[in-house]
């Protein structure tokens, strides 16, 4: 009879993703609150202003330290990285999924853009772009990510 120690089961390893998943939002999250960041120093569009946007919370101040409102959306970026792996994982097509994400993601400009005066008006065409480029670009390290980690699961033997 085989040692259930020996041969730990897969589906239990693999239920949820929370390494791989953890470090794919925070890297994913990383670049997007940078390349915002940049962009809003260059041209002064408020987009990066809007992503840390916390105005909307009933709870929380208005404002906080800007390293606090970086690791609230980090949170988000990561449960979005979790279910992110967690879904490629079942279904595979990394880069496709990542951009819809991605993508998806972007649309959060019509909810949040409203409810703060110190963020980009809902008909600004440049923060529009901006905001939807960083987070098509977010959907692209995710794609990349997954698919470090598809290639990593391949490579790794059965158990």
């Amino acid at each position: 009879m085989p040692d259930p120690a020996a041969h730990p089961s897969t589906s239990v390893k693999h239920s949820l993703p929370w390494i791989s998943g953890i470090l794919t939002g925070v890297l994913s999250g990383v670049i997007l609150g940078f390349f915002l960041k940049v962009i809003q120093a260059n041209t002064g569009e408020q987009v990066y202003t809007l992503l840390l946007n916390i105005d909307f919370v009933p709870v929380l101040p208005p404002t906080l330290p800007e390293w606090i409102e970086f690791s609230l959306h980090l949170v988000v970026s990561v449960l979005i990285g979790i279910f992110y792996v967690w879904w490629i994982r079942r279904t595979g097509h990394p880069m496709f999924k990542g951009v819809l994400l991605g993508a998806a993601s972007s649309l959060l400009y019509i909810p949040l853009s409203p409810l703060s005066s110190r963020v980009p008006d809902l008909y600004d065409v440049a923060a529009i772009i901006y905001w939807i480029v960083g987070h098509l670009l977010f959907g692209i390290v995710l794609g990349l990510c997954g698919k470090y980690i598809m290639n990593a699961k391949k490579a790794t033997p059965a158990s």
